[in-house]
C-alpha cells in the first residue's frame, strides 16, 4: 500500500541502559513514514549523549523540566502523546524493541480494517541481553472489546497502536498509579466502538528485566489497589453495554462472572511473589495487612502454602 499513513512511535525515557537499542529498533523499520518522539523525564542519566548520536530528522527530542516519577509515569505517556503528530501513535518503553516490519504490518492491518481506533501487535519476550525468551499467543485477526476483555492475555503498553485523535478525545492514557492496568483500560475504551485488529507476526519485543516497574515490589500496595479499581471499572463498563449479537452477550455474562475472580488471582500472584522474596517478614506483613487490601485469610493461606511448596 502507499506510505500515506504517518505513525508516531513515542518513547517516555528515563533509563539509559537500553535506550540506544530501543531507538535503533525503531529506525530499522521497513515502513518509512513515521516519527520518533522521545521525552526525557528529567532523567539523572545522560540521555542527551545517546539521542545526540543521531542525525535523523524523524527524531524529535523533548525534556521535562520536572520528573513525573514512577508513580505518575502515565503523565509522561500523555506528554509524549501531546507531541505526536502522526495519525496513529504507539508508546513503547525505553528498554523495549520493535521488529523491522512492525509498522508495515500495522499499515497493512489498517488498510484491511480502516475504521478501527485500536490495533495490536503480537509480542515476544526478550531478556536483559536481548535474547529471545518466548512468543506470546496469536489472537484473532479481529475481535470485539468483549472478547478482548474476557480472554486473559499478557499485554504491555507497547503492544498497542491507537488512533491519535481518538486517544486524545478519550482523555489520553488512563491514569492509575505506576501505570498498572492503565494500558488495559485505555485499550478497552479505544476498542469499545469498533473492536481491535491484531497482527499475526511479532512486531513488539517486551524486555522482561528487573529494572522495570513490573518487577518493582516496593509499590505492590498501589498495584493491588489499581487491580481492585480495574475490577470495578470493568464491571461498571460492562453494565452500560448492550450489544446486539449473541456472542458478545455471552462474553458480557462471562466477564461479569470472572472479573472478580481473575482480579483476585492477579492480586494473589503478586502477594505470593512478594512473600517468596522474603518469606518470614513478608508473610507477617501480609497477615496483618491482608484485610486492608481485601485479601481473605483463605487466599492468604493459599499464598503461604504455594511458597512452602516452591521452597521445598
Amino acid at each position: 500500500m502507499a506510505n500515506n499513513i504517518k505513525f508516531s512511535v513515542t518513547i517516555p525515557a528515563f533509563k539509559d541502559k537500553y535506550l540506544k537499542e530501543t531507538i535503533d529498533s525503531v529506525l530499522a523499520q521497513t515502513y518509512p513514514n513515521y516519527e520518533v518522539v522521545i521525552v526525557n523525564d528529567a532523567s539523572p542519566y545522560n540521555l542527551d549523549c545517546i539521542v545526540n548520536q543521531y542525525n535523523d530528522l524523524r527524531i524529535r527530542y523533548f525534556k521535562n523540566e520536572k520528573n513525573c516519577g514512577a508513580k505518575d509515569v502515565v503523565d509522561n505517556w500523555n506528554i509524549c502523546l501531546s507531541h505526536a503528530i502522526g495519525e496513529f501513535v504507539m508508546c513503547i518503553g525505553d528498554d523495549d524493541k520493535l521488529t523491522p516490519r512492525c509498522l508495515q504490518d500495522f499499515a497493512d492491518l489498517i488498510e484491511k480494517y480502516p475504521d478501527l481506533d485500536l490495533y495490536h501487535a503480537r509480542s515476544s519476550i526478550i531478556d536483559d541481553d536481548s535474547n529471545y525468551v518466548c512468543t506470546l499467543e496469536k489472537r484473532p485477526e479481529w475481535e470485539s472489546v468483549y472478547s478482548l476483555m474476557y480472554n486473559p492475555r499478557n499485554t504491555h503498553l507497547g503492544d498497542w497502536l491507537f488512533r491519535t485523535e481518538v486517544l486524545r478525545k478519550n482523555g489520553g492514557f488512563y491514569k492509575l498509579p505506576y501505570g498498572w492496568q492503565s494500558d488495559d483500560i485505555t485499550a478497552f475504551i479505544a476498542a469499545a466502538s469498533h473492536g481491535v485488529a491484531n497482527t499475526q507476526e511479532v512486531g513488539f519485543q517486551y524486555r522482561g528485566n528487573g529494572l522495570s516497574i513490573s518487577h518493582d515490589l516496593t509499590c505492590i500496595a498501589d498495584k493491588i489497589e489499581a487491580v481492585r479499581f480495574a475490577i470495578k471499572w470493568r464491571l461498571n463498563f460492562i453494565s452500560k453495554q448492550h450489544p446486539d449479537n449473541e456472542e458478545d452477550k455471552r462474553y458480557i455474562e462471562l466477564i461479569k462472572q470472572s472479573a472478580i475472580a481473575s482480579g483476585n488471582q492477579e492480586i494473589d500472584d503478586m502477594v505470593e511473589f512478594d512473600i517468596r522474596k522474603h518469606f518470614w517478614t513478608r508473610s507477617w506483613f501480609w497477615l496483618w495487612h491482608r484485610q486492608k487490601h481485601g485479601i481473605s485469610f483463605l487466599r492468604y493461606m493459599c499464598c503461604i502454602i504455594k511458597n512452602i511448596k516452591y521452597k521445598f
